[in-house]
């Protein structure tokens, strides 16, 4: 929460400087705000694209294979990143730096109504009373005090309103595909559609623009302050604050356009325009105060395990939780044997509910379970609050059922000595941490593990009804091989789908 505060004020810090630079642009230098649009969003487009290659390639590949969340990022291309760049310029063309950004907030009447009506509640008190000031800031600023007339052109209302609508969508379109992909690789992607779709229309490059020294330094600015720390920073807001609070946070952006504005560009500033930030900082202040935990009996604080109601979510910035750290791995102990019988225990549900038939003997047996702890080749994964969530193992003994061929062909060859694969097996996560970045990350681990000892391979069979691990497998750079017979201890022949990824 802490850091979800200071990451949704630093955001709008840069995108009121972000204002300020725009302002500048188009009133001493004659740059029109659609050739700003597009040029910005561009270039930020090339700069996100390239740190999610240099971080990892493979996501910037697997995202082109999901349709769904293709189209799902195009629809936020088009009506969050590329509206809100065109209405929140045009509103500063046709007013101020801070005038525009202020109309701007209104979305948040916007956000607060689609949370609450979503969630079946009404705004909290915090909430409301942060909202009302937020609301009161931004009519004292926009009116002058004279609250039956505008001190400002009905163009730029329009634009602001337009851009209200816009920040809107903005907050709350993208937040699936921010969960699956990353807020990085989905910025860069909408900043590349909604760029692209704009440039297609305006023709920047047809627009005469003199990009004289103080015009570059402040499109510099715009993309590098205003565009990707400002946009980086909200989403951070977003994923660790709420939609709610990150957006009333962001408030913050209209007092500091009007300090910038008034301390750079020499704006003229009204006592009303200081009431109005004098309100938009108290709703900060406001919204900002953690809630009490719930208490149980005794006094203290609702334990961290108490269910899956209780867990929390890992952050969605910047993609998988393995990026940020939020999740670790350590090889398993004695003393974890109860917890990790647990989590396989777990396992063995959810494939009776894919309609999978164990039989009677479930595997591994506490025996092999015990002994595969002692060897160091089992491994958990702890949240960043220490709770045990998840298992698996990663073998680097020979499998005999891997020995007896599959219809299909592996990657490595299994006879070649030494030998050139790890196995990983015994994959379970807890069900309350299912769906928030645990299975990418174990996949990520073995392969890191399986590396450590030498092997240019990991090898995986699952059974053929459990579609969603063959799923993550394949996203994650495994390759179906074929099908798998073995015989379990009662000489039963069951199969598997093989997968193998090379290292």
């Amino acid at each position: 929460m802490a850091r979800g505060i200071v990451c949704a004020l630093a955001g709008g810090v840069c995108w009121g400087f972000s204002g300020t630079c725009a302002q500048l642009l188009m009133n001493d230098y004659g740059a029109p705000a659609e050739w700003i649009t597009c040029v910005r969003m561009v270039i930020a487009a090339a700069f996100f694209l390239f740190l999610t290659a240099v971080r990892d390639w493979r996501d910037l590949v697997a995202v082109f294979r999901d349709r769904r969340s293709l189209v799902q990022i195009a629809l936020f291309a088009v009506f969050g990143v590329l509206l809100t760049q065109m209405s929140y310029l045009n509103a500063i063309r046709y007013t101020s730096a801070g005038v525009g950004t202020a109309i701007e907030q209104i979305g948040l009447v916007l956000i607060m109504l689609y949370v609450c009506v979503r969630a079946r509640r009404l705004p909290r008190v915090r909430e409301a009373l942060g909202l009302a000031c937020a609301l009161g800031g931004m009519l004292l600023i926009a009116t002058q005090g004279e609250v039956d007339q505008l001190a400002i052109p009905p163009e730029g209302l329009g634009w602001g309103l337009v851009s209200a609508v816009a920040l809107a969508f903005y907050t709350l379109m993208p937040v699936h595909v921010l969960k699956k992909w990353g807020a990085m690789l989905v910025t860069g992607l909408a900043m590349l559609f909604g760029g692209t779709a704009a440039s297609a229309v305006v023709q920047p490059w047809a627009v005469p623009v003199q990009l004289t020294g103080g015009a570059l330094a402040a499109l510099v600015a715009i993309v590098l302050v205003g565009t990707l720390g400002a946009y980086m920073l909200y989403l951070q807001g977003v994923a660790d604050a709420g939609p709610v609070k990150a957006s009333l946070l962001c408030c913050v952006e209209p007092v500091s356009a009007m300090v910038l504005a008034l301390f750079w560009l020499h704006t003229p500033v009204s006592v009303w325009d200081l009431a109005g930030c004098g309100l938009i900082v108290a709703m900060i202040f406001l919204v900002t105060e953690r809630e009490k935990k719930p208490q149980v009996a005794g006094g203290s604080a609702e334990p961290a395990a108490a269910g899956a109601a209780a867990y929390d979510d890992p952050p969605l910035f910047a993609g998988r939780a393995s990026v940020l750290g939020y999740y670790t791995s350590r090889p398993a102990v004695r003393e974890d044997f109860d917890r990790v019988s647990a989590l396989l225990d777990a396992g063995h549900e959810t494939f009776a509910a894919l309609g999978i038939d164990e039989g009677r003997k479930k595997y591994p047996s506490a025996r092999r379970l015990m002994h595969s702890i002692k060897n160091g080749t089992t491994h958990v994964v702890e949240d960043a609050h220490g709770r045990m969530i998840a298992v698996f193992a990663v073998s680097f003994s020979p499998d005999k059922n891997y020995a007896a061929g599959i219809e299909g062909a592996w990657l490595t060859d299994t006879d070649a000595q030494p030998q050139p694969y790890a196995e990983l097996h015994w994959v379970s996560v807890a069900p309350a941490a299912r769906r928030r970045g645990v299975g990418q990350f174990i996949l990520e681990t073995a392969g890191r593990i399986a590396r450590a000892g030498g092997r240019r391979s990991i090898r995986a069979d699952v059974y053929e009804q459990n579609v969603p691990i063959q799923k993550l497998l394949e996203k994650h750079g495994y390759a179906r091989c074929g099908i798998l017979s073995m015989k379990d201890v009662f000489g039963r022949r069951k199969t598997r789908v093989a997968y193998e990824r090379l290292l």
